[in-house]
């Protein structure tokens, strides 16, 4: 079973605008699009729920979370998207589950948000970028949001690692051992670390070994990290035993399905070429692409 534990569903002009595509168009240049084959254009990135599904298809990925975009600074943000992942979710219930993206400083009335999402309109989780809002993830004005998501008892997927936008701070806020902070106060807390942290992954690994709480998901990690860098933590995971709390993901529509699926495949030959203990299976790959995220939700339903 393929379970992609991070796909993005935006729509033009409302969290996705013409200053965010500025920046992925330079992003991007030289690279043609893989759903057209052409040059990517501005609305290129905001696929409707028919593609979507389309493509889920074409690559036998059964289910996906979907989730949208919240970079206030760039005029990214619409708190009613919240609306449009329902729907998406009420239309294909047993291919989609969605989570809600907030502003993270949005306070009280955020929080309201998320839990009116959660609650009435059958959202399962949030999705916060902090650094993409110039913000670190142990700013204490994001606690309404985890206040909420720990009563809520909800995961919340969480960017960490990296970020593409070309000003402001935002990489060193990225850091994911800033979410102990939050961990702390919230014992209820169930962080996704998306991205494995990149290159702070084997502190990821690490915290996740301390921490059973912690999961992370792999998303953009098959354009931007070599396939020995990939096994290397995977081999690492399965020594500290928190293979089980990994999950695919590919920052859908960014990169696709197929592709991404055969550089996770690749790994156990990494593997073995170098001789990685212990060595990740072919089994190991199979559960990390679906079962594990699949069995996460399954633990952490919301309290509706």
């Amino acid at each position: 079973m393929h379970f992609n534990a991070h796909v993005h569903m935006s729509q033009w002009g409302r969290d996705f605008t013409p200053e965010l595509a500025e920046i992925h168009l330079a992003q991007f240049r030289g690279r043609d699009s893989w759903i057209t084959g052409e040059p990517w254009t501005p609305e290129g990135w905001c696929v409707d729920g028919d593609q979507l599904i389309a493509h889920m298809d074409e690559a036998g990925v059964e289910r996906a979370l979907v989730m949208c975009l919240a970079y206030v600074p760039l005029g990214a943000y619409d708190p009613t998207m919240g609306d449009y992942i329902a729907d998406l979710v009420a239309a294909h219930p047993d291919r989609l589950v969605g989570f809600y993206s907030a502003n993270p400083l949005g306070g009280a009335e955020e929080a309201d948000r998320l839990r009116h999402y959660v609650r009435d309109r059958g959202l399962s989780g949030l999705k916060m970028l902090p650094s993409y809002n110039y913000v670190a993830i142990n700013d204490r004005r994001i606690w309404p949001m985890y206040e909420a998501a720990a009563e809520l008892g909800v995961p919340i997927t969480l960017h960490t690692g990296w970020s593409s936008l070309p000003a402001g701070k935002s990489l060193a806020y990225d850091h994911p051992l800033y979410i102990e902070d939050a961990l702390v106060d919230f014992p209820d807390l169930r962080p996704i670390l998306a991205h494995c942290g990149f290159a702070w992954s084997e502190l990821v690994l690490m915290l996740m070994a301390r921490d059973t709480r912690v999961a992370a998901d792999f998303a953009w990690w098959s354009p931007s990290q070599p396939t020995w860098r990939a096994a290397q933590t995977l081999s690492m995971a399965k020594y500290l035993d928190v293979f089980d709390r990994l999950f695919w993901g590919t920052d859908y529509p960014f990169t696709d399905f197929g592709s991404d699926e055969a550089y996770w495949r690749s790994i156990p030959e990494v593997c073995r070429r170098l001789g990685l203990e212990p060595e990740v299976t072919e089994e190991d790959i199979e559960r990390f692409l679906g079962p594990n995220f699949a069995a996460f939700l399954d633990a952490n339903a919301p309290r509706r």
